[in-house]
């Protein structure tokens, strides 16, 4: 009778541990998914920061080029060496700058993602732990029905 009694008792333990695990494992993937959503948020509102930023320094860019051109112009200098080198280095101090804002948008992409993937690889751990404690407590809970003192 009281082994039938811990045999049942521990039966129950087994399944109320995988039960809990199984439930535990969905929560995981879903949290896991909404992260993953939450990330591609992120991404895409940093894109759009980004294209914004630049379009702004294109038009300050255009500015300049504009006034420098006009101040030339009205000084009798236009087409000097020096409205040449003043636009020259527009061009090049706008080509660095988008450069520079394509390449941090392609880092935070991949600090993202990474940082998905590790957050996918520590929920698989966790349930691959869970399942396996309960399944430890389940074997040791149905071993000690059969330990007599």
């Amino acid at each position: 009778m009281g082994i039938e009694i811990g045999a049942i008792i521990g039966a129950i333990s087994a399944v109320t541990g995988v039960v809990g695990q199984v439930v535990a494992s969905s929560a995981a993937k879903k949290a896991a998914a909404a992260q993953e959503k939450a990330n591609d948020i992120q991404a895409a509102q940093t894109k759009v920061e980004s294209l914004e930023s630049r379009r702004q320094r294109v038009r300050e860019e255009r500015i300049r080029r504009a006034r420098i051109l006009a101040s030339s112009e009205n000084a009798g200098t236009g087409g000097s060496s020096g409205e040449i080198g003043a636009i020259g280095a527009l061009n090049s101090n706008l080509g660095s700058m988008i450069s520079q804002s394509a390449g941090q948008g392609r880092a935070n992409d991949g600090i993202n993602k990474n940082n998905q993937r590790a957050t996918d690889f520590s929920n698989r751990a966790q349930t691959i732990s869970g399942f396996t404690g309960a399944i430890q407590n389940g074997l040791n809970s149905f071993g000690s029905i059969f330990d007599r003192e």
